[in-house]
């Protein structure tokens, strides 16, 4: 960055990448971000949050001679979180400020999981935001199964993408969804977020890692949440890859709208909060057994209701 941060001053920028104790600042007109440490005011009053600043966080940085500091966050305009890891009754912040987020899959190493994009897609929409589905590795090949799966995403009205990030298929289409937003990826390990974004944008040079022999499952490459600029316009989040996703403070009754193709069903329920497990005169049951609803969307939207209790703040 040209300015000294010896010079008093207050600006305004955006978070790029979040380090812990540290943050990368980015700011109009700069060439490079500016490491800057929180202050223990904003650490203070982060309350049932586990960070008071996260990546994509519009932030005012004081600098003085001592450094640089984040001393405020300008109010969001959007966030995607989940219930933090290690202590569930805070809420851990993903991003900040986006306008999509774009849930990664592959059909191959590993295999396709529709209940993970299923609780993706409810975080995304509780919040909100835009959804999309990008499933990669297709050059490995997709089964039957797998088509009829992404099938009934598609007649649920997201736009679905049929990726090989290897041999660039759909990598144009991913593009156009992409451009001129701020997009995060979210998906789990070893389903190709990388090299997907690498495709999309090679100067972007993320390190990609491989799939584990022994457990057929995806190995950490990305450690940090990270604010990628698209030389073609937008902004792309890199996460790291999630092997469990929780719903951040969301009430059992909620779940059903959050599911396009139940919330036609709930209010021809003859209890109006029906949660659609063992309650009479059901309507999402009675569309299960007459094929109206996938069996499987509604298995996946059971294992997410019985995961409620220890999910909600």
């Amino acid at each position: 960055m040209s300015r000294s941060v010896s010079e008093k001053d207050d600006r305004v920028g955006v978070v790029i990448r979040d380090e812990g104790n540290v943050v990368h600042v980015d700011f109009p007109g700069e060439t490079e971000s500016v490491p800057c440490v929180i202050r223990k005011s904003l650490r203070r009053r982060a309350g049932k949050r586990s960070k008071p600043v996260v990546v994509g966080d519009r932030v005012v940085v004081e600098f003085s001679g001592e450094g640089a500091a984040v001393a405020s966050v300008q109010p969001r305009t959007s966030r995607l979180s989940r219930p933090d890891p290690l202590r569930r009754h805070r809420e851990h912040i993903i991003v900040a400020n986006i306008d999509s987020v774009l849930v990664v899959d592959s059909v191959r190493e590993p295999d396709l999981t529709p209940g993970l994009i299923d609780r993706f897609l409810v975080a995304v929409e509780s919040r909100d935001l835009t959804a999309a589905i990008a499933i990669n590795k297709f050059d490995l090949g997709a089964s039957p199964e797998q088509i009829a799966v992404i099938d009934v995403y598609r007649e649920l009205g997201y736009p679905v993408f049929e990726v090989s990030a290897d041999e660039g298929r759909g990598i144009e289409e991913v593009r156009e969804f992409l451009r001129d937003k701020t997009t995060s990826l979210l998906g789990h390990s070893g389903v190709g977020k990388s090299s997907i974004a690498n495709a999309l944008d090679p100067a972007l040079q993320l390190r990609v890692g491989e799939v584990s022999e022994g457990s057929g499952k995806g190995q950490h490459t990305t450690t940090t949440v990270s604010l990628l600029p698209l030389h073609w316009g937008g902004y792309l989040v890199d996460t790291p890859g999630i092997r469990e996703f929780g719903l951040w403070s969301m009430e059992p009754r909620e779940l059903g709208h959050w599911f396009r193709d139940l919330e036609s069903f709930l209010h021809d329920c003859r209890f109006n909060d029906c949660l659609h497990r063992n309650e009479p005169d059901c309507a999402v049951k009675a569309a299960v057994e007459r094929g109206d609803l996938a069996a499987w969307r509604y298995e996946s939207y059971l294992r997410i209701l019985d995961s409620l209790a220890d999910e909600v703040s």
